[in-house]
Formats: structure tokens, sequence, C-alpha cells
């Protein structure tokens, strides 16, 4: 399994910290900081981002 960043579905999602509440990781590429990272098969990677980026909830507005 691959861990990829929620917001912007990158894999350069790192571990940051650990303890008593989990762990915590860190996006390298929007900043993202947090507990909550998606799994997905290598194999299903691109089908996955191809999904994520075609889904209009996704797309912040200003």
């Amino acid at each position: 399994m691959v861990k990829i960043c929620p917001k912007c579905a990158s894999t350069h999602v790192h571990w940051l910290a650990g303890g008593l509440i989990g762990a915590i990781y860190r996006c390298n590429d929007c900043g993202y900081e947090g507990t909550f990272v998606l799994e997905v098969k290598p194999s299903d990677l691109e089908k996955f981002r191809k999904e994520m980026n075609s889904d209009p909830e996704n797309h912040e507005t200003d």
C-alpha cells in the first residue's frame, strides 16, 4: 500500500511524529500535516488520482 496525501494526492507523504495519539504525517508537496492519510494499492494509484481530480467536491473555491 502507498500512503497518499488527502489534499493533493501526492505520494510525498512522510511520517513526522508519533505518540499516544498516533502518527502525524506531512506532505512535502502541499504542506498538509495531519493524522489522516489515504492508502491505495500501487496499481490503483493513477486511477485514484484521476477520480480525485475529476470530483468537483475536491476542488477548493475562493
